[in-house]
């Protein structure tokens, strides 16, 4: 055989090598992505357990214990429909604030409900599309004469703020001390017992509070020092079409009108509604 055909033949081989070696590099790489989270996994464990089970802490009237005694709200509709579809049982597990997303990575509950979603958080869990966005509003009693985010920092008193909650850095952040509570209820009653001048929290769960105790009152701060959407959490390995069911379930709820009347019928404030609620 001459050098030139050996020349050819070592040439030739080379490609062909570097074909197969293609071929299978790429077979490797596809098996690979099938051995992540398989496509409809979250969604298949939650069939085969028979129940959808859905971390709630306390945040009334969004979330809370309900009349029969178990956790709910409006907030969770879209994730009692998608339950009623999927043909399993709705289960609420009472959680705290501060242990939502190591309850979701210790499998506690399939879903944190009412969680707002937070770069911190982020780097643990997933989450769903925004189910809804709130104001961060103060509450005072009403012969404190506090209007302001001004007037709370002024004070030099103690503020209150539940432990675990997304905003809870942000009034850190204002220099004031500050009263942790394990849950937005328990803040509110730390500044009612005169433990704080003021408690901060979500605009739904505060106004519900001075619906009910008309010696109290909102401040909204201007500008606004919080605003968030509120998402569902759900575990950091939830596979992508799981994940877009979720979503779904949240976006027909909203489409269907479906929501807003449970978040009407909860008697859920906005901002453009606060009325007398509002501090003058």
């Amino acid at each position: 055989m001459s050098k030139t055909s050996q020349i050819i033949i070592a040439i030739v081989g080379v490609i062909v090598l570097a074909l197969a070696g293609g071929y299978f590099g790429a077979g490797l790489r596809s098996n690979s992505g099938a051995g992540a989270t398989e496509n409809g996994a979250w969604i298949k464990k939650i069939k085969d357990s028979g129940e959808l089970r859905v971390g709630i802490a306390s945040a009334p009237p969004m979330t809370g214990e309900q009349k029969d005694g178990k956790m709910g709200g409006p907030n969770v509709l879209p994730l009692q429909n998608l339950a009623k579809e999927m043909g399993v049982k709705f289960t609420p597990v009472p959680a705290e604030w501060s242990k939502m997303v190591s309850g979701l990575q210790a499998d506690r509950f399939d879903v944190g409900a009412y969680l707002d979603a937070t770069s911190e958080r982020s780097l643990a869990i997933q989450f769903t599309d925004p189910v809804y966005t709130y104001e961060g509003v103060w509450i005072v009693k009403s012969d404190s004469g506090i209007k302001s985010t001004d007037d709370v920092i002024k004070a030099k008193k103690p503020v209150a703020v539940a432990s675990g909650t997304s905003y809870e850095r942000r009034v850190v952040d204002l220099g004031v001390d500050i009263v942790n509570a394990e849950a937005i209820p328990q803040s509110i009653t730390a500044m009612e017992a005169g433990r704080a001048v003021a408690a901060f929290g979500d605009l739904p769960t505060l106004a519900d509070a001075a619906q009910k105790n008309k010696s109290l009152k909102i401040v909204r701060p201007e500008p606004v020092i919080f605003k968030s959407d509120s998402n569902y959490g759900v575990s950091a390995d939830i596979d992508e079409r799981s994940l877009q069911v979720i979503n779904i379930a949240i976006q027909n709820a909203k489409n269907d009108g479906s929501f807003q009347a449970a978040l009407d019928k909860a008697g859920v404030i906005g901002p453009d509604n606060l009325g007398d609620l509002e501090m003058k």
